[in-house]
């Protein structure tokens, strides 16, 4: 549990307040933290219990129980997942249909990327199976946080074009490990290729787009429009992207590639959670404040 002394920086950010739907709500009472372990990862319940997923050392039973004990820095933990997911991802409103037939279990594995940064990889299960049938999980998606930083530059950008590059290197190695070489060549031309190209067109529609990060009073709403024209450019290369996938799917399934199959469909989830961010919270925030539409 190396990364839960870092972790601890938390309690020097301040999280805004703000209000839970009731969607929402019934998902933060029903978080769970899950960590890794040297050989295994723990998962602490909302009653902070836990799970073992794995083989475990005695020590690091004794640091969990520790852990368990530290109630209050465990809800600030939590707070500062929803808030996230809340705030800056659409993967709660992507997945509801599933996180609502798990009794709105969501389980999220905190995964050290570099100083302060953090990937969070969210999972949804049936509350009745876990612990035995744990590897059943569903993968629901990843966000990125920081734990120094609760508002995202570049509305966390710069994090999906970085996450969409190693992704794609990941899947193109696990394409290589189960298939003849020859496919793969193929899938490489094919597909690869085009996948490769369209993360870098959206690239270069970010680079464009830092330079309007400092709007100017001047023309306030006549750059929140071209914010809002950019972000829905990246968009639509994000949809050619998923339907690349979905042909390199259809592909790898006529081969009976199953194993390789398996991590291009997190892949796909991860682009449907793009696409749904920057429409629901980018696009549709945007339009509004520039129109300034209320509900009430």
């Amino acid at each position: 549990m190396n990364n839960i002394p870092n972790l601890k920086k938390l309690k020097n950010l301040h999280i805004p307040d703000f209000h839970l739907d009731e969607f929402q709500k019934k998902i933060y009472e029903n978080l769970h933290l899950e960590f890794f372990l040297k050989e295994s990862r723990v998962i602490i319940t909302p009653d902070f219990n836990f799970y073992l997923t794995g083989k475990t050392e005695d020590k690091e039973i004794l640091e969990v129980e520790a852990l368990t004990n530290e109630t209050e820095f465990l809800n600030l933990l939590k707070k500062f997942i929803i808030y996230n997911l809340a705030i800056y991802s659409a993967l709660l409103e992507t997945n509801s249909y599933y996180i609502q037939n798990n009794e709105y279990l969501i389980i999220s594995r905190f995964v050290h990327q570099k100083s302060d940064n953090y990937e969070l990889k969210i999972y949804t299960i049936n509350p009745t199976e876990l612990p035995q049938n744990y590897k059943d999980k569903i993968y629901l998606g990843r966000d990125f946080v920081n734990i120094h930083h609760i508002k995202r530059k570049y509305l966390g950008m710069k994090n999906i074009i970085e996450s969409l590059n190693e992704q794609s290197v990941k899947l193109k190695k696990r394409i290589r490990e189960y298939v003849p070489r020859e496919i793969f060549n193929e899938a490489e031309e094919e597909y690869f290729s085009e996948i490769g190209e369209l993360i870098r067109e959206i690239n270069e529609i970010f680079e464009q787009q830092k330079e309007l990060h400092q709007i100017s009073k001047e023309k306030y709403f006549q750059d929140l429009m071209e914010y809002n024209k950019n972000f829905r450019d990246i968009k639509h290369i994000l949809i050619d992207i998923d339907e690349t996938l979905n042909e390199l799917e259809d592909y790898l399934y006529e081969l009976n590639a199953l194993k390789a199959s398996k991590y291009l469909i997190k892949f796909k989830k991860d682009v449907i959670n793009y696409i749904h961010y920057i429409l629901i919270k980018i696009n549709g925030r945007i339009s509004d404040y520039v129109n300034e539409i209320h509900f009430l």
